[in-house]
C-alpha cells in the first residue's frame, strides 16, 4: 500500500459531457444546472438531473455508474490497491463522494453571455486521518508477527494490508470531521450556444472537496 495520497480527483468529465444545457437561461436555470451535475455524480441522486430534462433516471444512472468505475480505478491505482481488491473497494468509494458537501449559491451572467456560479463547501478531511489510522494497525499486526515468530505469507500479507486500509477508511467516514465552509466559483461558459461547465474550475472544486498532498 503506497503512503502517499496525493489529490484524487473524482472526475464528472462524464456527466458534463453528456449532460449540456442549451436554449434560455436564467440565473436561476444555471444554479440548478450545476446543482444537477453535482448531485447526479456524487449523490446519485438524479432528481434535479431529470426535472432540468437532462437526460432520464436511467441515463443519469448510467453515467453515475461509469464515473464510478472510472473513479474506483483512479482511486485504487494512486493509493496502491491490487487489482483483486478493486471492486471491494467500490462501496467505500461511493460512501466517501456521498458525503461531501457543497451548496449552489447563486449564478450570475456575465458580459459574453456566461455565468459564475459560487459554490460554498467543507472539506472532507479522510485521506490523512485514514493513513494515519491505517499505519497504526499495520505497525500494531507487524507486533504481533514479531511476537508471535509466525510471518505471514506474501498472499496472506496482501490481504492483511488491503482489508487494514479499508477498514481504516470506513471507521474515518463513519465519524468523518471537516473544515470550515469556503466558497469558490465555477464558470459555466457558452460555446456554440451550449453552456458547459469550465473544466479546471471543475477540476479545483472536485480537489478542494477533500483532503490529500
Amino acid at each position: 500500500m503506497k503512503k502517499s495520497y496525493h489529490k484524487i480527483i473524482f472526475l464528472l468529465i462524464s456527466i458534463v459531457a453528456a449532460a449540456t444545457l442549451s436554449g434560455c437561461t436564467s440565473d436561476k436555470t444555471v444554479r440548478n444546472y450545476l446543482q444537477a451535475l453535482l448531485d447526479a455524480s456524487y449523490k446519485n441522486d438524479a432528481a434535479i438531473f431529470v426535472d432540468m430534462k437532462l437526460g432520464s433516471e436511467e441515463e443519469a444512472q448510467a453515467l453515475y455508474d461509469r464515473g464510478i468505475d472510472t473513479g474506483v480505478g483512479v482511486f485504487c491505482s494512486k493509493l496502491g490497491v491490487a487489482d483483486a481488491y478493486r471492486e471491494s473497494f467500490r462501496q467505500v468509494y461511493m460512501d466517501m463522494l456521498g458525503k461531501v458537501r457543497y451548496t449552489v449559491d447563486h449564478a450570475e451572467k456575465q458580459s459574453d453571455g456566461s455565468y459564475v456560479v459560487t459554490v460554498t463547501y467543507e472539506k472532507m478531511n479522510i485521506f490523512k486521518p485514514a493513513l494515519e489510522h491505517y499505519q497504526e494497525a499495520v505497525a500494531a499486526m507487524a507486533d504481533t508477527w514479531k511476537d508471535t515468530g509466525k510471518p505471514p505469507t506474501e498472499e496472506a500479507l496482501e490481504e492483511s494490508v488491503f482489508l487494514e486500509f479499508k477498514n481504516s477508511m470506513e471507521t474515518v467516514l463513519s465519524e468523518v470531521q471537516y473544515d470550515e465552509a469556503a466558497t469558490m466559483t465555477v464558470r459555466i461558459e457558452l460555446i456554440e450556444n451550449v453552456y458547459t461547465p469550465n473544466t479546471d474550475d471543475i477540476a479545483e472544486l472536485e480537489k478542494a472537496l477533500f483532503d490529500g498532498e
